[in-house]
This record gives C-alpha cells, sequence and structure tokens, in this order.
C-alpha cells in the first residue's frame, strides 16, 4: 500500500509508456488539496488531455449494486446506457454526447492498454463486448471524453472507457449478492506481492433468473496476473476471460409496451452462447534518468453465437442466428522523455484481426438457409506523438497520429472474391490547461477522430466516419468542493447510423452534436455529500448523404437493398435519432453514523427520437434508487439497493417500433468482506 499526506498532488504520468516505478513530472496546473488515502499498485495510467474526465477507484467499483457491467458504468460512470437487455453476450449500447453507438460501438474500450472494440464485424464494426469485466477486476475506471488523446486511434470517437487491473493483490476480498428477482453471484479476489514479484487471481459466477419471461443465464468471469522485476525494468503479465450462456426474452413491439405486456417473449427458443479471452504481457523500464520505455503485445480470442427473432416489415419477426469466431494480436512501443522542453511521447501500434462471420435464418435454432457469409481480415498499424510542457501558467498538450487501416472481406455466398481497401487518417490534437487561481482553471481542446464505418465488412471501400470536437471548459475547486461546466461541438462527416433492432445502416451524410455538460461534488456538512451531473444535446442532421439509401448487412438468395432508412431522407435540421435532448444525475450520500452509511439518486434522460421512427419522440423519465450499506466486525459490510424505487416503466431501446423494457423495481443486497 502507498499512502500520500494531505495537501499532496497526487498524478500518476507513466501511462501507456512511461518509465517503470518512477514519476514523471505532475501536472502543477490544477493543484488542490487532496485528504489521505491508500490505494493499491496499479498500473501507471497517462495523465488525460484538457477535457471532461472521470475517474472512479476500485472501491467505489466493487460496491456497486448493477446487474452486469453496462449497468455498472452507468451507475458509477455517468455514462448513458442502452441496454439492450437480449443475454449477458449481446452488447448494449454505450452513448456519450450523442453518439447513438450501437452496440457500444462510438466508444472506445481500452483495458490494460489492450482495445476490446472490434474493428470488423458482422453486426456493426466497433462492436463492444464488455463481458470480459467484472468489479474484482477492475482497479481503476476513466472516462475521457471527445478524441483528444493521441494514444487512441479507432472508435475512440465520443470517447475512451480506460479500465485498469490492479497489478497485484494481498489478502482475500469477495462478495456474495442476489437481488429480489431471484439473481444470485458471487466474486472473489486475492494474491500476494513480495519485494520483486507479486500475483493475482479472482472470478466471478453470476446465475440470473431475470424479471421477464426466458430471460435466465449463466456467466463465469477469470482474471490472472502476475508482475516480477526483470532486469532493471519490470515484467508485468495478465490474462482475462469469460463464458456465457444465456436465453433471451426478445424484443417487444411498441403495442405491447403500451397495453403493459411486458414480461412475455417472443421466442422461447431465442438466446446463445458466447466467451472472450484477453492475454497482454508488458515489459516498462528506465532507459535513462530521462527517458522510458514501454512495451506492450496482446491476444484476443472470441466466439459467439447468437439466436435472436429480428423485426422485418410492422409485425413479421424471424429468428436469424449470428455467428461470429475470431483471433487478433496486437502490440505497442511507446518511449517517453522528460526535458527542459517538457515531456514527449512517441510510439507505434498495430494490430491484426482474422474474422469468420455467419447470419443464417433459423426456426427454433435449426438452420433453414444462409443469409450471409464473410471471412474477413483488418490490419492496422498507427504512429503517435504527444508533447506537454508547462508554459508560465498554460499546460499544453499537442499531439499528432496517423492510423493506416487496411480491410478484406470474401464473400461466400455470392462471387468469393476477396475486396480489399487501405484507409488513411490523420488526427490532430490540441488541448490546453489555463490556471486562473489555485482553485479555479480553464482548459480548451481542437481534435480530430474516427471510426471504422458499419458495414465496412460487405465493402471494405467505406470511407472512416471523422470527427472534429472543439471543447471549452471551467474547472473550480473551492475547498473539498469541485465543480466543472463544458461546451462541446462536434462535426460529423460521413455519418452512418445502424438501427440496433432491424439492423438496417443509413447514409445519413453530416451531423452536428453540441451542448452543455458539467458535474459538482459539494459536501453539506460533515456527514452529507451531494453530487450531480448533466448534459444539454443539441444534436442535429447537418447535411443530407447525396445517396441516403439503407443497406441491410445480408446476402445470398435473398439479398436486398431497402429504399431509405425512414420514411423520407434525412434533412438539414432533423434530430440524430437515438439520441436523448438531455441526461442528469442527482446524487445524495450521508453517513449515518461510523458504521452506517445511505444515499439516493435521482436519475432523468430526456425524449428522443428512436431510430427509424421518425415522426415518434419518447416521454422523458426519471428513475430513483435507495440505498445503504452497514460494516461490521472491520472487514465486513453488508450493502443494499432499492432500485427503480418508483417501478417507473421505460424504455431502454427503441427503435423501428420495438424496444427491449427498462426492468421494475427491485432489491438488490450483497455481503462483501474487504
Amino acid at each position: 500500500m502507498i499512502r500520500f499526506a494531505p495537501g499532496a498532488l497526487l498524478v500518476i504520468c507513466l501511462g501507456h509508456g512511461g518509465r517503470a516505478a518512477q514519476a514523471q513530472a505532475p501536472d502543477t496546473t490544477l493543484a488542490q488539496p487532496l485528504p489521505a488515502l491508500s490505494v493499491q499498485a496499479v498500473r501507471a495510467r497517462s495523465i488525460a488531455p484538457p477535457v471532461a474526465t472521470k475517474t472512479v477507484d476500485s472501491l467505489v467499483l466493487r460496491k456497486a449494486q448493477a446487474s452486469n457491467v453496462w449497468d455498472l458504468v452507468r451507475r458509477v460512470a455517468g455514462v448513458e446506457i442502452h441496454e439492450q437487455g437480449q443475454g449477458p453476450g449481446f452488447a448494449s449500447d454505450a452513448v456519450i454526447r450523442g453518439f447513438t453507438s450501437d452496440h457500444s460501438s462510438d466508444l472506445l474500450l481500452v483495458i490494460d492498454g489492450v482495445p476490446v472494440n472490434l474493428p470488423l464485424h458482422g453486426h456493426v464494426e466497433g462492436y463492444a463486448d464488455w463481458n470480459v469485466l467484472f468489479p474484482a477486476a477492475a482497479a481503476e475506471l476513466r472516462v475521457i471524453h471527445g478524441p483528444a488523446s493521441p494514444l487512441y486511434g479507432d472508435f475512440a470517437y465520443g470517447g475512451v472507457v480506460e479500465v485498469a487491473t490492479p497489478a497485484s493483490a494481498t489478502g482475500l476480498s469477495g462478495a456474495l449478492s442476489g437481488s429480489s428477482f431471484g439473481d444470485a453471484s458471487g466474486w472473489f479476489r486475492g494474491g500476494g506481492q513480495g519485494e520483486r514479484t507479486g500475483w493475482l487471481a479472482g472470478g466471478r459466477f453470476e446465475r440470473s433468473q431475470g424479471w421477464r419471461e426466458n430471460a435466465d443465464y449463466l456467466v463465469g468471469n477469470g482474471l490472472l496476473r502476475a508482475r516480477t522485476t526483470l532486469g532493471a525494468g519490470e515484467l508485468d503479465t495478465g490474462l482475462l476471460f469469460y463464458l456465457t450462456g444465456w436465453d433471451s426474452p426478445g424484443y417487444l413491439s411498441v403495442a405491447d409496451y403500451n397495453a403493459g405486456r411486458l414480461r412475455q417473449a417472443g421466442d422461447l427458443t431465442d438466446g446463445g452462447t458466447a466467451g472472450r479471452l484477453i492475454a497482454q504481457a508488458r515489459y516498462t523500464r528506465p532507459l535513462t534518468s530521462r527517458l522510458g520505455l514501454s512495451m506492450l503485445g496482446w491476444t484476443q480470442w472470441g466466439k459467439s453465437t447468437v439466436y435472436l427473432n429480428i423485426p422485418e416489415g410492422d409485425a413479421f419477426l424471424r429468428q436469424t442466428e449470428d455467428r461470429d469466431r475470431r483471433t487478433a494480436f496486437g502490440g505497442q512501443l511507446q518511449l517517453t522523455s522528460q526535458t527542459g522542453a517538457g515531456e514527449l511521447s512517441l510510439g507505434i501500434s498495430g494490430r491484426a484481426d482474422q474474422v469468420h462471420y455467419r447470419l443464417r435464418h433459423t426456426e427454433a435454432r435449426v438452420v433453414r438457409d444462409s443469409l450471409a457469409a464473410f471471412d474477413g481480415t483488418f490490419r492496422s498499424g498507427a504512429a503517435f506523438a504527444r508533447w506537454r510542457h508547462l508554459l508560465g501558467s498554460i499546460l499544453v498538450d499537442a499531439g499528432l497520429r496517423t492510423d493506416l487501416q487496411r480491410y478484406e472481406s470474401t464473400d461466400l455466398l455470392a462471387d468469393s472474391l476477396t475486396r480489399a481497401r487501405t484507409h488513411t487518417v490523420i488526427s490532430p490534437k490540441l488541448g490546453a490547461r489555463y490556471l486562473l487561481t489555485g482553485q479555479l482553471g480553464l482548459l480548451a481542446s481542437l481534435s480530430r477522430g474516427f471510426r471504422g464505418a458499419p458495414g465496412v465488412i460487405t465493402d471494405p471501400g467505406r470511407e472512416p466516419q471523422k470527427a472534429w470536437a472543439k471543447e471549452v471548459a471551467v474547472e473550480y475547486f473551492p475547498g473539498a468542493a469541485s465543480l466543472r461546466l463544458a461546451y462541446f461541438r462536434l462535426d460529423v462527416t460521413g455519418e452512418r447510423i445502424q438501427d440496433p433492432v432491424t439492423r438496417l445502416i443509413s447514409d445519413a451524410g453530416t451531423s452536428v452534436r453540441q451542448g452543455l455538460d458539467g458535474d459538482a461534488a459539494v459536501p453539506l456538512g460533515s456527514h452529507l455529500r451531494l453530487t450531480a451531473s448533466g448534459t444539454y444535446n443539441h444534436a442535429r442532421i447537418s447535411g443530407a448523404s447525396s445517396d441516403p439509401v439503407t443497406i441491410l448487412v445480408r446476402r445470398g438468395a435473398e439479398a436486398s437493398v431497402s429504399p431509405v432508412f425512414h420514411l423520407v431522407p434525412l434533412e438539414p435540421g432533423d434530430p440524430v435519432p437515438g439520441v436523448s435532448r438531455y441526461l442528469a444525475r442527482v446524487g445524495l450520500d450521508a453517513r449515518l453514523t461510523d458504521r452506517v452509511t445511505a444515499g439516493a439518486v435521482f436519475r432523468l434522460n430526456g425524449p428522443f427520437t428512436p431510430i427509424g421512427e421518425p415522426t415518434a419522440r419518447t416521454r422523458s423519465y426519471t428513475l430513483i434508487d435507495v440505498s445503504g450499506a452497514w460494516s461490521f466486525s472491520g472487514s465486513w459490510s453488508l450493502d443494499w439497493e432499492l432500485q427503480n424505487l418508483l417501478s417507473s416503466r421505460y424504455p431502454e431501446v427503441r427503435a423501428s417500433g420495438y424496444l427491449s423494457p427498462g426492468g421494475p423495481r427491485v432489491l438488490r443486497a450483497a455481503l462483501r468482506h474487504h
């Protein structure tokens, strides 16, 4: 354990490529008093660029009463999540600053430097399967808004979620939890550490009954970590994996939802199986007193088979089997130097993916005919640079990134020809932080980001989507309080929107996302704390596409090109579908005694225009959660939370006349040993 005295400035500067076990120059432009704290050894992180950022530590992650990893991130990091509700192997939609983000494809997830999003996928490029995470596997979680970091390229479009796993541990911790729906789960984490070595093992198992018919599942997670001193540096290795099998309740029609028929399943044979493994090794060492080296290598393996009824037309449903098999390899090398001219980081990275994707029409999981069959490869290489320097009271943060991406795809049902295309994207980054006083600072950022286009598995020639992101913000730290308010704007070209229900893809031209977001944490006396965050987003189509057709990702005997995505093409001034106008979250935490705490959270989600329903507008809704915790016997605690206290009815996902409903009131409780 490492202890920092009150008033110290805690800044971990190494990040992806700093010097091993040696802190870099602290960021003094926003110095603020911090209380004493203790942390376990965690892999050093790069300082975030000067944009809105939120960091969540391991204690908050382990205490959160979440039904899955998407719900966990929504509760602890304030990211908007639209849960698909179709099983743990079916990625949900993480939305940040107005990107519809089908299956979290506009938000990059990085675990210990390893990118999780899939750059070539039959469902949607950027598909992000977060199920490999569980509370014991996360030592810290950080959300960086926008594409401002030069360390990341593809899919760091709306932002980045960085997760660091613990490097090692001592002792044993764990929890057993359950819910009033009949769910039961447990996790553990233990390990040991010495002066030169350390290790950690953790796991989780969950059996969920669910609140809808045919919504049960089993999921198991595992984490192995080891580190050792090697020469003048340190070798750090890790293995993270999960396996799951589930039944799926399917989507509801809007008519059933309005009639209150929420629990029934569409097809009792819907469901699937999935698994994912991520292995990585990192070596860091100081080369000189001012120069550090970091080398990362990783591999991923994944497979999934999903049976789900997909709506076609107003009422007709039919089941499809979605099969994905893949392997991937990648790595990164980075040098970081500290001189009188500032901190300079130079790096290169690359990855290679091999993908086999099949889409077939099934009935009760019996194959009837093939709809799509693609074999694909993805190769990418990138070079990046970042320079940080303090000029008086202004910290300049500048970067540049160049990505080369090659897609190859073979359509096995059509002509069996291999189609290929290489894309090059240059992404400049520029930011600054200005300290007005010891408590007040200004931030500004201008950066370019991109993501692989949806549907590129069928047509590798599709150009990546690109966006220029601008942000200005003010941060204020009066005493123990913290306040931040930011104005943001993202100008998007090559806009493509995918329907999460029907899988239809629309060329929508150009768009603008702009608005305000902010957060605050204010102590109200010695035993009460108020937290709040909110976003107002004015997301509009700014230019119509020259070819606004919809392409159904399906080939073979039933290949088709539908007419336009909406009843009429999207026009300038139309709202970007699937984007909530506003979001807000207010929480109160109270310490009633030395051993008893209580809290309440109010969450407000504003209206949006559903994808595929241009004339519809959803209603806003409010959710209220109340919670409490009792610590006893030194290292034990009982945590509980009553979620959706008023049993409000709301849609998690809605598109093309179908939706996935949010859950009713539920009590969740956990017995933790720490």
